[in-house]
Parts: C-alpha cells; structure tokens; sequence
C-alpha cells in the first residue's frame, strides 16, 4: 500500500520524532461472497487494514490490534464505534479518538502526523485555545467529514484531535465521507470539510483556530473567553496556511 521510498521517510520520522507508545485499534469485518440482509460490504476494510499494518511495521512505539467488528461488543461499546472501517487511536494521555474509513490522499501525511502528535502528547494549538479549552466543563461530540482529495480537510481533522488531547471533552472523530453515504445524506454534507458539533452545528469550510475554538466553546455552552476574536462559520476568503513543523507560528510556539 505504501510506497517502500515512504516507508523509508516515515520509518525515520517516527525513529526521530515519536516519543511514547501509540495504540491503534481496528475494527474491520470478514471478507465474504455471500450477501446478508442488512449487511453492506466493506470496500475498504482490507485496504485500511493493510495500511495501518505497514504503519506498524514502521515503529516499535506503535502497536495495532485488529477486531471482528461483529464478534466484539465490549470493545465496541468501550470505543463507542459504530461502522466499519472505524480507526481508535490512543496516545499516552487520556481518552481516544476515532477515525472512520481509509485515510488515504490527501489525509494521509495529516493521519501520520496525528500518530506523531499522539506520541509526544502535544498540540500546535495557541495558548489562547489550549487555556479555552482546558475551561470546559461538558463534552462536545467534533465530527469533521473529510474526502481524500479535499486540500482543507487535514487541517480541521488534526486540530479535532489536537483539540481532544488539551480537553477530555472534546470527542473527536474524522469520517471520510465518500465510504458513508448514510452518514452525507443524515449531516446533509454537501461540500468538505465540513465540521458538526453536537449533531447541531455544522460548521463548512476551515475555519481559522480562534474560530473554531469559540464555536466549540459555544457548542459546550460555556462563553469564550474574553477577548477571543470570532470568526466566519462558513469557509474563509483565504485559507489558512497548513501546518508545517521546522517553523515557528506567530503565537511563537516552535512546530517540531
């Protein structure tokens, strides 16, 4: 699946920059030729399957168990996942993060990076955000729905999981849209990225952080902080830049 020039590069980069031990757990179903009622085939399993295997392959610090979606109720119930191909991610930290279909594209350099961030438990998030965030007292369900050709996507699925590493109250997951038509046609997703909080705001476009945290602050129904500057709720005239690490951002937080 991956490329062995990549396998190369990420082997190093993990080598260099990981930190502590990163659990994936999969949830995948068995292939058949037989057709069930109610019962839809995973186009994708194996393909997922097989990429976060080589993944694994490329670190110690990174550990894969693979479930039978239909034979593990406590572990489904304990992740809370709901379909197939569905990702759990789990870093150092406390809680988890959820990842539902092949994050192929352009996800995947960003999922990569997340392994990253997971191991070393740290956000690019500002200052502002992080003291926002850690302010929460409720939890607020981050759907973003992402595609693997979307150039804006990646950014709003790692600020979801670096958003849930500063606040246990952040429940994040990223839903590649293309593989859960029942999911695009319930969330009426018509264009990526396209983030929902609480199953009640839908929020297209990627948004700047400031904004993004103040609507996140709102959907907990707490108020922003004083001072947080509000933002469109619909994609921006210019994009943000995506993140790069080697570089030092305005708040001056260095991006390893």
């Amino acid at each position: 699946m991956i490329p062995l020039k990549d396998q190369d590069a990420i082997q190093a980069k993990f080598a260099t920059e990981m930190a502590a031990p990163v659990k994936i757990d999969y949830f995948t179903q068995r292939e058949t030729k037989l057709e069930a009622p109610g019962v839809n085939p995973c186009a994708f399993c194996k393909q997922t399957q097989d990429m976060l295997k080589e993944l694994s392959a490329l670190s110690d610090l990174i550990s894969l168990r693979v479930h039978q979606f239909e034979d593990n109720p406590e572990e489904k119930a304990t992740f809370g996942v709901e379909r197939v191909p569905g990702i759990v991610l789990r870093g150092p930290g406390p809680g988890f993060f959820k990842y539902y279909g092949i994050p192929g594209g352009t996800e995947f350099p960003a999922f990569v990076e997340s392994l990253v961030d997971l191991s070393r438990w740290e956000t690019l998030l500002m200052p502002d955000s992080v003291k926002a965030l850690s302010e929460l007292k409720t939890d607020v369900s981050v759907r973003v729905f992402v595609t693997p050709t979307c150039p804006y996507c990646p950014q709003m699925a790692r600020a979801a999981f670096m958003m849930g590493m500063v606040s246990e109250h952040v429940k994040a997951e990223v839903i590649e849209v293309n593989e859960f038509p029942d999911l695009a046609k319930r969330y009426n997703v018509e264009a990526v990225p396209l983030t929902v909080l609480n199953d009640r705001i839908s929020i297209p476009g990627a948004l700047p952080e400031p904004a993004l945290i103040e609507q996140v602050v709102k959907a907990a129904g707490t108020k922003p902080p004083k001072g947080t500057p509000s933002g469109p709720t619909s994609e921006p005239e210019k994009p943000p830049e995506p993140i790069e690490r080697g570089k030092r951002r305005d708040s001056g937080l260095y991006i390893p």
